[in-house]
């Protein structure tokens, strides 16, 4: 008996075998010939449709770990993640003000309304499909996978959209920039211009108003040398950033001194009281002093304003953006730069307690202020 199931069992994988080998052969021909249409204007077939939305929709439940959020529902979060969708997603997936272009329409498949999509995945899926892309539907993955932060930003924005009205989406995309509806006088003379990728106030300040976020730095009188090697490290892919990135890529490399110029000129704006969780007496003194038992150097050697111009000041800076960068180098995410390589160093020997008294003393001290 115990024969007979064995030759049984050989029988049936050798069929499965022959079956599969049949199988590759067929598709192989199949590539080989050019019979299927691969045309985008000819569609799948309905199967086939099928077949890759169940892959689809079963490999990001499998692969998308279940991750912490962050409070989604943080207005310095979702108007940091509407900037980015306005020039970032809406141009293929439209948004309440914008209908998606023709263009895109002729992708296969279509991106979809995401005001209508998101309610299908949970805030962790969502995170994953915009840190990965989707293979086979022209969605990239994140340009700085690493820059968490970042990507929770969108994935609140993308929880807020569906009850959004199109007055309330202008308002949040265009941030600081201007919201005025366009003349058909501008419109026909060429000179309208929409919330453009180089938009800097869509996120940054301005002489009238703070930045949007308490997620982003502020700006305004940082020294000019800084200003443009981070725009520059920007463009080369050195300094990440899923944001940041395809915006100075943008900007033509002529104008790069021009807007470093403008931020280091303006005028920095009071900001409100902060807050924060550490001690801001503990931070002053690992800010002066730095840790000598753990080998790292007085953070004012590098962040005041007597410090070298190409090194950003700190005082003034909002704990909450302080707090995400210096985690972010502690973590030890791979450095692509000098500096980064010397801030994660300092990161990595100061513990979260340290981080967090450290950012309480910037936060709270005055913009431009000096240690007493």
């Amino acid at each position: 008996m115990s024969i007979d199931i064995t030759l049984t069992w050989r029988r049936l994988f050798g069929a499965i075998g022959v079956a599969a080998l049949l199988g590759l052969g067929v598709a192989l021909l199949v590539a080989w010939s050019g019979l299927y249409n691969v045309a985008a204007s000819r569609g799948h077939p309905a199967w086939l449709n099928w077949f890759l939305e169940l892959g689809m929709r079963n490999s990001v439940e499998a692969n998308a770990p279940r991750l912490p959020s962050p409070d989604l529902t943080e207005p310095g979060l979702i108007a940091l993640g509407a900037a980015h969708f306005q020039t970032g997603c809406a141009p293929c997936h439209g948004g309440p003000d914008q209908a998606v272009n023709p263009i895109y329409q002729g992708m296969l498949p279509e991106p979809p309304k995401l005001g209508d999509a998101v309610g299908h995945w949970s805030d962790s899926e969502l995170h994953w499909i915009i840190k990965h892309g989707l293979q086979y539907a022209g969605m990239p993955g994140w340009a700085a996978p690493h820059r968490d932060d970042e990507i929770w930003a969108l994935v609140a924005f993308l929880r807020a959209l569906p009850d959004l009205t199109e007055s309330e989406f202008r308002h949040l995309a265009a941030g600081n920039g201007s919201v005025t509806p366009v003349t058909v006088k501008q419109l026909v003379s060429g000179s309208a211009t929409s919330l453009a990728m180089t938009t800097c106030t869509k996120c940054h300040e301005t002489d009238l108003a703070p930045p949007v976020s308490d997620k982003i730095p502020r700006l305004a009188g940082q020294p000019r040398p800084f200003l443009l090697r981070a725009l520059q490290e920007y463009r080369a892919d050195a300094r990440q950033s899923g944001i940041m990135e395809p915006i100075a890529a943008e900007i033509p490399e002529a104008l790069l001194a021009d807007v470093a110029a403008y931020y280091a000129d303006l005028e920095p704006r009071p900001h409100p009281p902060p807050a924060f969780k550490g001690n801001p007496k503990r931070g002053r003194e690992i800010a002066l002093y730095g840790d000598p038992d753990n080998r790292v150097a007085a953070c004012q050697a590098c962040h005041s304003s007597a410090a070298k111009p190409d090194y950003p000041r700190l005082a003034g800076q909002s704990a909450s953006y302080m707090t995400a960068r210096l985690q972010h180098w502690k973590i030890g995410h791979e450095s692509k730069t000098p500096l980064d390589a010397l801030m994660a160093n300092a990161m990595g020997k100061l513990s979260d307690e340290q981080i967090d008294d450290v950012v309480a003393w910037y936060a709270s001290r005055p913009i431009e202020g000096e240690p007493p």
